[in-house]
């Protein structure tokens, strides 16, 4: 059974319209059968029954002369019992009696013997018979029709079917591909809507049905807008809240006399600020706001790389793509950003590799660190999860890198994935799919 709606509906009308043909066509042939044994068995009645007539008129001396002149086909005429057979049985046998019958008289006896296929649909059928009677001086006569009918199935009938066959499937496939290609409009539009929020509304055009479910769907859309325009407001606002009193306390921070202290003071404040920021960032939803347009992956990992190296990390960029991507540029720059600096972070080295086809864009970005053990490498991309070795100052680190990059890949219909590399090191690869 075919997977999608397009397929089932093309095989149910598809598969209807074939089985009512060919129920159609058969008992059009039945009803043909019918009738060309009917008018076989006709003719041949007519026929026997003026050669017995012709023959009751003849002298005796003479009838075999006039049998040898009578015969031709399809009718063979001989004198005495022969051309005889299994007798016919069945309603073959009634109606070709009531036939003769009714050509040369109730009394006249006839008997029927089968002297090849009478038997309906053999391909192709002959309609070869056997009738033995007797003169009015009681002298046997026999007679052998045969006579080949045309192919069962002929082959007018089967153009016309075949013909019909394949301009009811045409106009079958124009009429699911009318009828299924706003249901494919909706399904793109939830798939866009995902990467895009402010895509443009959907058509309301075609059924009635598909006008309420794409009204349906922008009101959907236009709820979401006002609900992340809404949440947004409150993030700005509890930025304010949070930052002005940070602020604040750095200001106070630097009136302290003790040096030692006063460098304490405005670390922990500088974490508590990259925090909060953070923290605010993943929940309001990195790019949300921002419109996707092509960008060169190449200049924009040569940026990365440019800035990481001027901070004195060391950056190394293997493959480039051949062609630009659609996406929400600054989004895609802060999720690559915090893959490069944890590699350097924790591998002291980052290596990018990119790699594309029709379908994907993948950017990997290696280290030569410790790696992440298996068990942890599918907690570390949630928010706020931190490995022991990242919790020391030293190191510093919210917790929110990884998971801000892996809702920047999913909000570009991608993903995000961590192995640890066979020769050492973590390996975290963005796939971005291209439409």
């Amino acid at each position: 059974m075919p997977k999608s709606l397009f397929g089932r509906m093309i095989l149910i009308l598809v598969g209807g319209l074939l089985a009512g043909q060919m129920l159609s066509a058969a008992i059009q042939l039945v009803e043909r059968e019918k009738s060309l044994s009917l008018i076989i068995w006709t003719q041949a009645a007519q026929g026997i029954a003026a050669y017995i007539r012709l023959l009751d008129a003849t002298p005796p001396d003479q009838r075999e002369r006039a049998a040898s002149l009578l015969t031709g086909a399809p009718l063979q005429v001989a004198m005495g019992r022969k051309f005889s057979g299994p007798p016919i049985e069945g309603s073959d046998a009634a109606d070709i009696e009531t036939l003769i019958h009714g050509q040369v008289g109730e009394k006249r006896m006839v008997k029927l013997f089968s002297t090849g296929e009478i038997v309906p649909y053999y391909w192709p059928r002959n309609a070869s018979f056997a009738v033995q009677t007797r003169l009015q001086d009681g002298e046997w006569v026999s007679f052998h029709y045969r006579r080949k009918i045309s192919h069962i199935f002929p082959n007018r009938m089967l153009i016309n079917l075949v013909t019909l066959l394949v301009v009811l499937m045409i106009l079958s496939l124009v009429a699911v591909h009318w009828v299924t290609r706003p249901l494919n409009l909706l399904a793109r539009a939830a798939d866009e809507l995902g990467k895009n929020i402010n895509r443009p509304p959907l058509p309301e055009q075609g059924s009635t049905e598909m006008k309420r479910a794409a009204r349906a769907f922008n009101t959907m859309q236009t709820r979401l807008l006002e609900y992340l325009q809404s949440r947004a407001r409150i993030h700005a606002a509890m930025s304010h809240d949070l930052k002005t009193p940070i602020t604040r306390l750095t200001l106070r921070a630097e009136l302290l006399e003790d040096a030692d202290l006063k460098a304490k003071f405005v670390k922990d404040l500088e974490e508590m600020d990259n925090m909060v920021t953070t923290s605010l960032n993943l929940m309001r939803g990195i790019g949300n706001g921002e419109t996707p347009r092509p960008v060169d992956i190449n200049a924009l990992l040569g940026s990365i790389q440019d800035d990481q190296m001027e901070m004195g990390g060391d950056v190394a960029i293997q493959g480039e793509a051949k062609t630009t991507f659609l996406c929400k540029p600054q989004a895609l720059k802060r999720a690559l950003v915090n893959l490069v600096e944890n590699a350097i972070k924790y591998g002291n080295k980052a290596v990018i590799s990119v790699e594309e086809d029709a379908e994907f864009l993948r950017i990997r970005v290696r280290d030569n660190g410790p790696g992440i053990p298996e068990d942890k490498l599918d907690l570390v991309t949630e928010p706020f999860y931190r490995l022991e070795t990242s919790r020391c100052r030293d190191t510093g680190g919210t917790g929110l890198g990884l998971a801000i990059s892996k809702a920047i890949a999913e909000l570009h219909g991608g993903g995000l994935s961590l192995v640890n590399h066979p020769a050492g090191g973590l390996v975290t690869t963005l796939t971005l799919p291209r439409t």
